[in-house]
Protein backbone atom coordinates (compact mmCIF):
# COMPACT_ATOMS: atom_id res chain seq x y z
CA UNK A 1 0.00 0.00 0.00
CA UNK A 2 2.95 2.41 1.13
CA UNK A 3 4.53 1.62 -2.42
CA UNK A 4 1.55 2.65 -4.48
CA UNK A 5 1.10 5.75 -2.64
CA UNK A 6 4.70 6.48 -3.49
CA UNK A 7 3.99 5.73 -6.97
CA UNK A 8 1.61 7.98 -7.36
CA UNK A 9 3.11 10.86 -5.45
CA UNK A 10 6.24 10.57 -7.84
CA UNK A 11 3.97 10.95 -10.84
CA UNK A 12 2.07 13.67 -9.94
CA UNK A 13 5.27 15.63 -9.31
CA UNK A 14 6.61 14.74 -12.90
CA UNK A 15 3.29 15.46 -14.16
CA UNK A 16 2.50 19.14 -12.62
CA UNK A 17 5.55 21.29 -14.53
CA UNK A 18 4.67 19.46 -17.53
CA UNK A 19 0.86 20.87 -17.71
CA UNK A 20 1.88 23.84 -16.35
CA UNK A 21 0.25 24.45 -13.16
CA UNK A 22 3.45 24.69 -11.31
CA UNK A 23 4.39 28.36 -12.77
CA UNK A 24 1.21 30.37 -12.02
CA UNK A 25 1.24 28.16 -8.26
CA UNK A 26 4.98 28.57 -7.64
CA UNK A 27 5.72 31.74 -9.26
CA UNK A 28 2.33 33.91 -8.50
CA UNK A 29 2.47 35.21 -12.37
CA UNK A 30 0.00 34.83 -15.10
CA UNK A 31 0.76 32.24 -17.90
CA UNK A 32 2.36 35.15 -20.54
CA UNK A 33 4.71 35.62 -23.23
CA UNK A 34 7.90 37.26 -22.87
CA UNK A 35 6.77 40.16 -25.20
CA UNK A 36 3.48 40.39 -23.24
CA UNK A 37 5.15 40.81 -20.13
CA UNK A 38 7.30 43.17 -21.23
CA UNK A 39 4.51 45.57 -22.54
CA UNK A 40 2.37 45.27 -19.12
CA UNK A 41 5.66 46.35 -17.53
CA UNK A 42 5.69 49.06 -19.07
CA UNK A 43 1.85 49.87 -19.08
CA UNK A 44 1.01 49.10 -15.69
CA UNK A 45 3.86 49.09 -13.40
CA UNK A 46 3.58 52.05 -11.45
CA UNK A 47 3.72 53.99 -8.43
CA UNK A 48 0.19 55.89 -7.47
CA UNK A 49 1.06 58.27 -5.55
CA UNK A 50 -1.40 60.43 -2.78
CA UNK A 51 0.47 64.51 -1.83
CA UNK A 52 -0.04 66.27 1.45
CA UNK A 53 1.91 69.39 2.70
CA UNK A 54 2.06 70.07 6.28
CA UNK A 55 3.38 73.44 7.68
CA UNK A 56 3.66 72.71 11.48
CA UNK A 57 0.68 75.68 12.15
CA UNK A 58 0.35 75.76 16.05
CA UNK A 59 -2.81 75.00 18.29
CA UNK A 60 -3.42 78.21 20.10
CA UNK A 61 -6.06 76.13 22.46
CA UNK A 62 -2.82 74.09 23.34
CA UNK A 63 -0.50 77.08 23.45
CA UNK A 64 -3.36 78.79 25.88
CA UNK A 65 -3.47 75.86 28.46
CA UNK A 66 0.53 75.39 28.37
CA UNK A 67 1.18 78.62 29.88
CA UNK A 68 -1.80 78.47 32.17
CA UNK A 69 -0.35 75.95 33.65
CA UNK A 70 3.71 76.29 33.24
CA UNK A 71 4.00 80.01 32.05
CA UNK A 72 6.67 80.22 29.06
CA UNK A 73 5.11 76.45 27.93
CA UNK A 74 3.07 77.63 25.63
CA UNK A 75 5.44 80.15 24.43
CA UNK A 76 7.88 77.37 23.92
CA UNK A 77 5.39 75.11 22.22
CA UNK A 78 4.65 78.22 19.61
CA UNK A 79 8.41 78.59 19.27
CA UNK A 80 8.82 82.30 21.00
CA UNK A 81 11.89 80.51 22.96
CA UNK A 82 13.23 84.07 24.48
CA UNK A 83 9.26 84.86 25.68
CA UNK A 84 9.25 81.46 27.30
CA UNK A 85 12.17 81.97 28.89
CA UNK A 86 11.09 85.44 30.07
CA UNK A 87 7.96 84.44 31.78
CA UNK A 88 9.15 81.30 33.12
CA UNK A 89 12.12 83.12 35.23
CA UNK A 90 9.34 85.48 36.39
CA UNK A 91 7.52 82.13 37.68
CA UNK A 92 10.39 80.61 39.38
CA UNK A 93 11.46 83.98 40.85
CA UNK A 94 8.10 84.75 41.99
CA UNK A 95 7.77 81.48 43.88
CA UNK A 96 11.22 81.75 45.64
CA UNK A 97 10.21 85.27 46.70
CA UNK A 98 6.71 83.95 47.55
CA UNK A 99 8.23 81.11 49.98
CA UNK A 100 11.42 83.24 51.62
CA UNK A 101 8.92 86.13 52.60
CA UNK A 102 5.82 83.59 53.99
CA UNK A 103 8.43 81.77 56.21
CA UNK A 104 10.35 84.75 57.03
CA UNK A 105 6.34 86.16 57.98
CA UNK A 106 5.60 83.10 60.05
CA UNK A 107 8.43 82.78 61.92
CA UNK A 108 8.45 86.67 63.06
CA UNK A 109 4.78 85.88 63.87
CA UNK A 110 5.80 83.31 65.87
CA UNK A 111 8.25 85.46 67.22
CA UNK A 112 5.71 88.06 68.60
CA UNK A 113 2.98 85.40 69.72
CA UNK A 114 5.49 84.26 72.29
CA UNK A 115 6.49 87.49 73.09
CA UNK A 116 3.01 88.27 74.06
CA UNK A 117 2.61 85.25 76.00
CA UNK A 118 5.77 86.02 77.98
CA UNK A 119 5.17 89.83 78.78
CA UNK A 120 0.86 89.92 78.57
CA UNK A 121 -0.97 88.96 81.26
CA UNK A 122 -4.97 88.98 81.67
CA UNK A 123 -5.03 89.16 85.54
CA UNK A 124 -2.19 91.88 85.07
CA UNK A 125 -4.30 93.73 82.54
CA UNK A 126 -7.19 94.14 84.71
CA UNK A 127 -5.85 94.80 88.00
CA UNK A 128 -3.49 97.57 86.88
CA UNK A 129 -6.49 99.51 85.33
CA UNK A 130 -8.30 99.90 88.48
CA UNK A 131 -6.76 103.05 88.76
CA UNK A 132 -7.29 103.99 85.51
CA UNK A 133 -10.91 102.87 84.99
CA UNK A 134 -11.58 105.51 81.95
CA UNK A 135 -8.55 104.24 79.86
CA UNK A 136 -7.28 100.69 80.44
CA UNK A 137 -9.48 97.21 81.15
CA UNK A 138 -12.54 95.03 80.01
CA UNK A 139 -14.45 96.88 77.92
CA UNK A 140 -17.67 97.73 79.93
CA UNK A 141 -21.00 97.63 78.21
CA UNK A 142 -23.08 99.10 81.15
CA UNK A 143 -20.78 102.43 80.38
CA UNK A 144 -19.87 102.86 77.19
CA UNK A 145 -15.87 101.91 77.88
CA UNK A 146 -13.96 99.74 75.72
CA UNK A 147 -14.55 99.52 71.73
CA UNK A 148 -12.18 96.54 71.28
CA UNK A 149 -13.24 93.54 73.09
CA UNK A 150 -11.45 89.79 73.51
CA UNK A 151 -12.88 86.77 74.69
CA UNK A 152 -12.00 84.24 77.49
CA UNK A 153 -12.69 80.88 78.13
CA UNK A 154 -13.87 78.83 81.20
CA UNK A 155 -14.24 75.50 81.46
CA UNK A 156 -14.96 75.00 78.00
CA UNK A 157 -17.53 77.97 77.37
CA UNK A 158 -16.08 81.05 76.15
CA UNK A 159 -17.04 84.34 77.76
CA UNK A 160 -16.56 88.30 76.66
CA UNK A 161 -14.08 90.08 78.31
CA UNK A 162 -16.67 92.40 78.94
CA UNK A 163 -17.65 93.80 83.07
CA UNK A 164 -21.22 94.16 82.60
CA UNK A 165 -21.47 90.69 81.19
CA UNK A 166 -18.84 88.57 83.25
CA UNK A 167 -21.16 90.14 86.36
CA UNK A 168 -23.88 88.36 84.75
CA UNK A 169 -22.82 85.35 83.11
CA UNK A 170 -19.81 84.14 85.66
CA UNK A 171 -19.96 85.72 88.94
CA UNK A 172 -16.88 85.89 90.69
CA UNK A 173 -14.79 85.80 87.34
CA UNK A 174 -12.18 88.02 88.87
CA UNK A 175 -10.59 85.18 90.91
CA UNK A 176 -10.87 82.53 88.36
CA UNK A 177 -8.92 85.20 86.20
CA UNK A 178 -6.54 85.81 89.00
CA UNK A 179 -6.60 81.55 89.23
CA UNK A 180 -5.79 81.22 85.62
CA UNK A 181 -8.59 79.28 84.95
CA UNK A 182 -10.27 82.05 82.90
CA UNK A 183 -7.99 82.36 80.22
CA UNK A 184 -7.97 84.47 77.20
CA UNK A 185 -8.87 82.78 73.98
CA UNK A 186 -5.49 83.31 71.67
CA UNK A 187 -7.13 84.48 68.34
CA UNK A 188 -5.10 86.76 65.70
CA UNK A 189 -7.60 89.15 67.01
CA UNK A 190 -6.54 89.06 70.10
CA UNK A 191 -2.88 89.50 69.01
CA UNK A 192 -3.88 92.49 67.31
CA UNK A 193 -5.91 93.95 70.02
CA UNK A 194 -3.38 94.03 72.90
CA UNK A 195 -0.82 95.44 70.92
CA UNK A 196 -2.54 97.83 68.61
CA UNK A 197 -5.12 99.36 70.87
CA UNK A 198 -4.10 101.06 74.81
CA UNK A 199 -6.97 99.90 76.36
CA UNK A 200 -4.72 96.94 76.63
CA UNK A 201 -1.85 98.54 77.47
CA UNK A 202 -2.18 97.44 81.19
CA UNK A 203 -1.61 94.78 80.73
CA UNK A 204 2.14 94.46 79.69
CA UNK A 205 4.76 93.97 82.23
CA UNK A 206 6.43 97.11 82.27
CA UNK A 207 3.19 99.43 82.87
CA UNK A 208 4.59 100.97 85.73
CA UNK A 209 7.19 103.02 83.55
CA UNK A 210 4.93 104.84 81.59
CA UNK A 211 2.27 105.23 84.79
CA UNK A 212 3.34 108.81 85.72
CA UNK A 213 3.28 110.03 82.19
CA UNK A 214 -0.65 109.13 81.79
CA UNK A 215 -3.13 111.58 80.92
CA UNK A 216 -6.17 112.11 78.88
CA UNK A 217 -3.83 113.11 75.82
CA UNK A 218 -1.05 111.07 75.92
CA UNK A 219 -0.96 107.33 76.60
CA UNK A 220 2.77 106.40 75.85
CA UNK A 221 3.92 102.54 74.35
CA UNK A 222 6.05 100.85 77.21
CA UNK A 223 9.32 99.35 75.66
CA UNK A 224 7.65 95.89 75.57
CA UNK A 225 4.51 96.86 74.06
CA UNK A 226 6.81 99.09 71.79
CA UNK A 227 8.70 96.10 70.58
CA UNK A 228 5.94 93.80 70.05
CA UNK A 229 4.74 96.09 67.87
CA UNK A 230 7.57 96.54 65.53
CA UNK A 231 7.68 92.41 65.46
CA UNK A 232 4.03 92.30 64.29
CA UNK A 233 4.79 95.33 61.69
CA UNK A 234 7.82 93.06 60.45
CA UNK A 235 5.69 89.74 60.12
CA UNK A 236 2.82 91.65 58.59
CA UNK A 237 5.03 92.98 56.36
CA UNK A 238 7.05 90.32 55.02
CA UNK A 239 3.42 88.18 55.03
CA UNK A 240 1.92 91.07 52.97
CA UNK A 241 4.69 91.10 50.28
CA UNK A 242 4.21 87.12 50.10
CA UNK A 243 0.32 88.10 49.18
CA UNK A 244 2.45 90.30 46.16
CA UNK A 245 4.03 87.76 44.94
CA UNK A 246 0.74 85.55 44.92
CA UNK A 247 -0.54 88.31 42.91
CA UNK A 248 2.34 88.50 40.36
CA UNK A 249 2.13 84.61 40.19
CA UNK A 250 -1.48 84.44 38.80
CA UNK A 251 -0.94 87.52 36.77
CA UNK A 252 2.38 86.00 35.13
CA UNK A 253 -0.03 82.50 34.37
CA UNK A 254 -2.60 84.75 32.43
CA UNK A 255 -0.56 87.18 31.07
CA UNK A 256 1.46 84.10 29.29
CA UNK A 257 -1.44 82.13 28.58
CA UNK A 258 -2.91 84.75 26.39
CA UNK A 259 0.60 85.49 24.61
CA UNK A 260 1.04 81.90 23.93
CA UNK A 261 -2.31 82.32 22.31
CA UNK A 262 -1.25 84.98 20.59
CA UNK A 263 2.27 83.37 19.51
CA UNK A 264 0.80 80.18 18.41
CA UNK A 265 -1.50 81.95 15.72
CA UNK A 266 1.19 84.74 14.41
CA UNK A 267 4.82 83.37 15.57
CA UNK A 268 6.55 81.71 12.21
CA UNK A 269 10.45 81.72 12.76
CA UNK A 270 12.57 82.70 9.63
CA UNK A 271 13.99 79.41 9.42
CA UNK A 272 10.65 77.61 8.97
CA UNK A 273 10.20 76.07 5.64
CA UNK A 274 6.81 74.30 4.44
CA UNK A 275 7.32 70.32 4.37
CA UNK A 276 5.83 68.32 1.68
CA UNK A 277 5.27 64.56 1.88
CA UNK A 278 4.61 61.94 -0.86
CA UNK A 279 2.99 58.96 -0.06
CA UNK A 280 1.68 56.08 -3.01
CA UNK A 281 1.19 52.79 -3.62
CA UNK A 282 3.34 51.09 -5.57
CA UNK A 283 1.62 48.59 -8.15
CA UNK A 284 2.61 45.78 -10.86
CA UNK A 285 -0.61 44.28 -12.40
CA UNK A 286 1.58 41.29 -13.86
CA UNK A 287 1.30 39.96 -10.64
CA UNK A 288 -1.91 38.41 -9.61
CA UNK A 289 -1.44 40.04 -6.32
CA UNK A 290 -0.71 44.12 -8.05
CA UNK A 291 -0.22 46.33 -4.80
CA UNK A 292 3.79 45.12 -4.53
CA UNK A 293 4.89 48.35 -2.05
CA UNK A 294 4.72 51.56 -0.95
CA UNK A 295 6.43 54.61 -1.56
CA UNK A 296 7.13 57.69 0.79
CA UNK A 297 9.43 60.82 0.02
CA UNK A 298 9.81 63.72 1.94
CA UNK A 299 10.86 66.89 0.69
CA UNK A 300 12.42 70.31 2.41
Amino acid sequence: MKSKFLAATLLCAILIPIMGFGQSFFDERTTVTERDRLIYSMKYAQADEDTFVFNYEKSPGLAFFLSAVVPGAGEFYAGAKYRAAAFFSVEVVSWVGYFNRKNNGEKLERKYMNWANTYWDAWQWYENSLSYPEYFGLSDSSSGFGSHTIYFEYEGKEYKADVSYLDRELPGWQTYLQEGTLKPIKTRDYYENIGKYDQFASGWSDFDQIVSEVDSLNIPTSPLRKKYLNQRYESNQSLKMATNFTTVIMFNHLISAFHAQIAAKNYRPPEQKDVSWHVGLVTDCTYKMPIRGLSLSVAF
